[in-house]
C-alpha cells in the first residue's frame, strides 16, 4: 500500500509541472488570468463531484462542516495561490525554475510543519539529515536559477 501511496505522490508532482503549463497555456489564449484561474478551479470542483458521485461518496453532514476547523477551509485560497502563481510566475521564470521554487519552498514549509506537528501532522523533528536536504535543495535552486 506505501507503494501506491508514493507513486500517487510522484504523479502529483508530475501533474502539477504540467498544471503550470495548463494554466500558462490558458491565460495566454484568454488573455485574461484572473478568469483562466475561475476556469480551472471550475473544472477541478467539476471534476471533484464527478469523482465523488461516481466512487458513492457521500455528503458530509452539517455538523461534520461546522466543526472543522476554520483553517482547513483555506485550502481554497492556497489553491488559488498556486493557480494565479502558475499563471503569472511560471512564464516568466520557466518551467525548471519555477517547479524548483516550488518543490523547494514545500519541502521547507513541510519540514516546518512536521517538526512543530502543525496543521495535523504528526510531529517529525527535523533532524539534521532532513536540514541538510531543505539545505541542498535550496542550493539545487540556486544552481538552477544560475545556469
Amino acid at each position: 500500500m506505501q507503494l501506491l501511496f508514493l507513486a500517487f505522490a510522484v504523479i502529483a508532482g508530475m501533474t502539477s509541472t504540467l498544471q503550470s503549463g495548463s494554466n500558462a497555456m490558458l491565460q495566454k489564449g484568454l488573455h485574461a488570468p484572473l478568469w483562466a484561474a475561475a476556469i480551472v478551479s471550475a473544472i477541478t470542483t467539476l471534476a471533484a463531484l464527478a469523482v465523488a458521485v461516481g466512487v458513492g461518496e457521500r455528503l458530509p453532514s452539517l455538523d461534520e462542516i461546522a466543526r472543522t476547523p476554520r483553517l482547513a477551509w483555506a485550502g481554497g485560497l492556497f489553491g488559488l495561490c498556486f493557480v494565479l502563481a502558475t499563471i503569472y510566475a511560471s512564464p516568466k521564470l520557466g518551467a525548471g525554475l519555477f517547479i524548483a521554487l516550488i518543490v523547494t519552498s514545500s519541502t521547507v514549509t513541510s519540514l516546518l510543519l512536521d517538526h512543530f506537528g502543525l496543521m495535523g501532522f504528526a510531529v517529525r523533528e527535523a533532524h539534521v539529515g532532513r536540514i541538510l536536504g531543505g539545505l541542498l535543495m535550496i542550493a539545487g535552486v540556486a544552481l538552477v536559477a544560475a545556469f
